[in-house]
């Protein structure tokens, strides 16, 4: 009898290890495949696990997802596999994007589309040439040459290392180049921005350049620290034409800007699912080095939601929130909402002057033709003949508010609660391309027909 309980003790260990073996994956290695320019350790920073890990067997799909999610949105690639093998091995199987974009370059110089629609003035047009290699040496760093003219000139390059050190946690960036330009807006009258132009000179030009250092903590969670010098002197006539412009003809200083974000979304390009979270801080002219310097202080948050509701129908919500601790009376210290994404949808014709102000986005959306891979066969090369597609129809409400800043006399909507709604419906591509069809009405019935190029929250 004592024998017999002795062996039942000295095989519990045993039963034990295998109890636990079966509920657990352990990785024995990692073989990442199709990676031909990317270097490996770039891809093992974006794996929720590494070699000799466990992995709970419940966990597993999670961890897949998360991991094909973490590598599609560091850009690199257009997919993503991640297999899970029975001897241990996990395969990564990837298809690489084409990284080196020499090409032409145009630009409509203006807050959106639809506006130079208004007139196709070719005097807003931007063309020049535009290199960039997106994963320069094959360690995600990111190197760009830019030579443009026509409406702005620009001449210059930037640099990224998102990874300096071993641990993959700290990156740089470095930028400089000369920018000028014969015409420039200059004021805002009645939600219009009012333009100066000079025939043979420069109605503004002068050189810049920054640094920045960033620190990536785990996937999700970035810091970005910059400091930036720039020196741009503008015309005698245009200050006489708009006294209100800037406070002097010469702009010499240095400007800081700090930005922490929390992303957790599924795609970045387009989110269905997830959260993101940014605080931003601006100092411009923070350091005056000559003449009189505009200064500018302000503070600006983004948080979003994406929710899935049911099979295909999916709900986003959103907002931006801008203080401004401290500005001048002028043109080149006043926040204006209308540019790049910061309006309110119906009003996306009008600029409008504020001091403070925030804008509040929401989204219902059906998935009316699931992500599809279309083949293209006339195109051998991988990087270009398999091509993700997919619709989606949505109804959309904006609301916004402001507080009254400068030129706020002369545009009656500053000040003024905002508030529109419309559909749309959205087509998603492949290298992050985002094209959206909106019909809009805001609270005055003013009705307009849009098309953006990034999604809408």
């Amino acid at each position: 009898m004592n024998r017999l309980f002795f062996l039942l003790f000295s095989f519990l260990p045993l039963l034990q290890y295998a109890s636990e073996s079966d509920s657990v994956y352990v990785v024995k290695s990692i073989v990442c495949v199709g990676n031909k320019v990317t270097y490996e350790k770039i891809i093992l920073r974006e794996l929720p696990f590494g070699p000799n890990d466990t992995i709970s067997i419940s966990d597993t799909n999670q961890v897949i997802q998360q991991a094909e999610q973490n590598l599609i949105n560091t850009s690199l690639f257009h997919f993503a596999t991640v297999m899970f093998q029975a001897d241990g091995v996990v395969v990564i199987d990837l298809t690489e994007r084409w990284y080196i974009w020499p090409s032409p370059f145009l630009a409509i110089e203006e807050r959106n589309f639809n506006v130079w629609l208004r007139d196709m003035s070719l005097e807003k047009v931007t063309y020049g040439l535009y290199a960039s290699h997106q994963n320069f040496r094959g360690r995600r760093e990111t190197l760009k040459i830019l030579f443009k003219s026509g409406y702005n000139q620009m001449y210059g390059f930037s640099y990224q290392n998102p990874y300096i050190d071993k641990k993959q946690n700290w990156g740089i960036s470095v930028s400089a180049g000369f920018e000028g330009s014969h015409s420039i807006t200059a004021n805002i009258d009645n939600h219009e921005p009012q333009g100066f132009k000079l025939i043979n000179s420069y109605a503004y030009s002068g050189f810049f350049t920054s640094f920045s250092i960033t620190r990536r903590i785990g996937f999700y969670q970035t810091h970005n620290f910059k400091i930036a010098f720039d020196r741009t002197h503008f015309a005698d006539s245009l200050l006489v034409a708009f006294s209100g412009f800037a406070s002097g003809k010469l702009r010499c200083g240095l400007s800081f800007n700090y930005v922490v974000k929390q992303d957790r979304r599924d795609f970045k390009p387009y989110p269905l699912v997830g959260w993101y979270a940014d605080l931003e801080l601006n100092w411009y002219g923070a350091i005056p080095f000559a003449g009189n310097n505009n200064k500018l202080l302000y503070t600006k948050s983004h948080l979003r939601k994406y929710l899935k509701i049911k099979n295909r129908w999916y709900f986003a919500t959103g907002g931006v929130v801008l203080g401004t601790i401290k500005n001048d009376a002028t043109y080149l210290s006043t926040i204006f909402m209308g540019y790049d994404n910061d309006f309110c949808r119906g009003y996306g014709y009008q600029v409008i002057p504020a001091r403070n102000f925030a804008i509040h986005r929401n989204n219902l959306k059906y998935n009316i033709l699931k992500t599809r891979k279309i083949h293209l066969p006339l195109i051998k090369t991988s990087r270009f003949n398999t091509v993700p597609l997919a619709f989606f129809i949505n109804t959309f409400f904006d609301q916004a508010w402001s507080e009254k800043g400068n030129f706020a006399e002369q545009n009656p909507l500053a000040g003024k609660y905002l508030a529109g709604w419309g559909i749309g419906i959205d087509m998603v591509t492949y290298y992050d391309k985002v094209f959206r069809l909106e019909f809009t009405m805001n609270r005055f019935h003013e009705k307009g027909i849009f098309l953006q190029f990034t999604a809408p929250i």
